[in-house]
C-alpha cells in the first residue's frame, strides 16, 4: 500500500472518528457540569481497588460504597479513578485512607463521581474536532491534488 493511499485512508478514519470522539467529550462535559449544578455530594468508602500496568498506560479504579440520601441499601460502584488520587489513598497493598466524597444525581444514584477523584473524558472534545479538522483538510488535499506518474 502506497504512502499516499495510507494518507487517505487515516483521514477518512479521522473524519469519521472525530465527531465521534467529539460527541462523547461533549456528553462528559454536559453530565460533569449537570453533576456539579444538580449533584447531591455524600461520603463513601473504598471496598477494593486496582491497578493495571500495561506496555504505555496505567489505570486504576475503586470500588467505593455510598449510601444515597433516603436510600435504605448502600450502593455498590467501581470508579476509574486519576493515578495521584489512586496513590494518595493506597499504601503499599493496603489502603490506607478509605475515605471519600462521590456525588452523585438524585435522580439516577448510580450515576455518580468521585470527588476530585474521577477520571473523565472531557478532553475527547477537542481532539475529536481537531482530528475532524485536520483529517478534512488532509482528505481535500489528497483527493483533489494530480498524481505523479510514480504514485500512479
Amino acid at each position: 500500500m502506497t504512502t499516499p493511499t495510507k494518507l487517505k485512508i487515516i483521514s477518512i478514519l479521522a473524519v469519521l472518528g472525530g465527531p465521534f470522539a467529539a460527541m462523547e467529550g461533549y456528553k462528559d462535559k454536559q453530565m460533569l457540569a449537570e453533576m456539579e449544578k444538580s449533584g447531591v455530594t455524600v461520603p463513601g468508602e473504598i471496598m477494593g481497588g486496582e491497578s493495571s500496568k500495561k506496555r504505555r498506560s496505567s489505570s486504576y479504579s475503586f470500588d467505593v460504597a455510598y449510601t444515597p440520601q433516603g436510600a435504605a441499601a448502600p450502593v455498590e460502584k467501581s470508579f476509574k479513578v486519576k493515578a495521584d488520587f489512586f496513590k494518595a489513598h493506597v499504601s503499599g497493598d493496603s489502603i490506607g485512607d478509605p475515605k471519600v466524597q462521590v456525588r452523585y444525581m438524585p435522580a439516577n444514584p448510580d450515576s455518580a463521581i468521585i470527588v476530585d477523584g474521577s477520571t473523565d473524558d472531557t478532553a475527547l472534545f477537542p481532539i475529536g474536532i481537531g482530528a475532524a479538522v485536520v483529517g478534512l483538510g488532509v482528505a481535500l488535499f489528497m483527493f483533489t491534488r494530480k498524481e505523479s506518474p510514480a504514485e500512479a
